[in-house]
């Protein structure tokens, strides 16, 4: 038996935590990948909670080893030991991954209902700075920070770093509208996004702030309707009017919707084509009872 044996059983991006503990145990002269045969030791990360059931064999797989399962999925409360967390990532396991990937804060002061952050992260706090994961081969950087904008002056002091040192960015988890001002509508519209910001709007509670930060963005110059997109929580059917009105307001600003269908809803047929009518093809072509009309479908 031999080295550790990492397995990522559903990441949509190449998993941190994984590169952490790659970079963890070859620094103790452990080898650690993907492929390692009859291994000692067995990590594996699942994210997304639908897909627990496919770490359940690996015991029965590598009776031998030991294995240690982690992510969000399987257990909410259980982190890597600080020293590890903030360890440079090993790039070198997804040879892929030509950005840096970090978190430069945790947690998150909201309690949005649908949202797990503070109870897995606990409240906004500073971690690191994204020099500290920064592969100086790589143009751009991907942040998992879940609510950057929480402390404005570090959100300044780290971009400002970005722009010294050329890196496109992306905030992956999204910037909270609430919290734009004139001063952060300026600095995003002076970065250079990968894509584009991403933002939400889960609730017509907040509807007059989102209309404020899209007006700020806009005065700022950011494009809006190339250089933006926006979230939207659909809950479940109860919840379609609401999410068909903020869809509704977003259109009217020239700006793009996504559909974030709750999954442990039962689906009704007008939620899959709220989600269908998002698609920026159609959004932009047909309003939603047009789209509706066409397709044969009563409103």
């Amino acid at each position: 038996m031999n080295g550790a044996l990492l397995v990522d059983v559903d990441s949509t991006i190449p998993n941190l935590a994984l590169m952490h503990i790659s970079a963890w145990r070859k620094g103790l002269g452990i080898e650690a990948g993907f492929d390692i045969p009859d291994p000692e030791e067995v990590w594996a990360s699942v994210v997304f909670s639908w897909n627990r059931h496919k770490v359940y064999g690996l015991r029965m797989c590598y009776p031998d080893a030991k294995i240690d399962i982690g992510g969000g999925a399987y257990d909410l409360h259980k982190t890597l030991p600080r020293e590890v967390d903030l360890m440079m990532p090993d790039y070198s396991i997804y040879p892929e991954c030509d950005f840096d990937l970090g978190f430069t804060t945790r947690g998150c002061d909201r309690a949005c209902r649908f949202c797990v952050v503070p109870r897995k992260e606990g409240r906004f706090r500073i971690t690191q700075h994204p020099s500290e994961f920064h592969d100086p081969s790589h143009d751009k950087v991907v942040l998992m920070d879940n609510n950057v904008l929480l402390d404005k002056d570090w959100f300044l002091e780290i971009t400002q770093w970005f722009l010294d040192n050329g890196l496109k960015v992306d905030f992956n988890q999204g910037l909270d509208i609430r919290l734009v001002d004139a001063d952060i509508a300026r600095r995003i519209a002076e970065l250079r996004p990968i894509d584009a910001w991403h933002f939400a709007f889960d609730s017509l509670d907040y509807r007059d702030e989102v209309l404020r930060g899209i007006r700020l963005l806009r005065d700022a110059g950011v494009n809006l309707r190339s250089r933006t997109n926006w979230y939207v929580y659909l809950d479940n059917d109860d919840d379609f009017d609401s999410a068909l009105e903020r869809c509704e307001i977003l259109r009217a600003e020239r700006t793009t919707p996504y559909i974030m269908v709750n999954r442990q809803a039962a689906r009704t047929q007008r939620m899959t084509d709220l989600k269908r009518w998002t698609r920026p093809h159609v959004f932009w072509s047909a309003d939603f009872a047009e789209y509706r009309h066409e397709r044969g479908v009563l409103r």
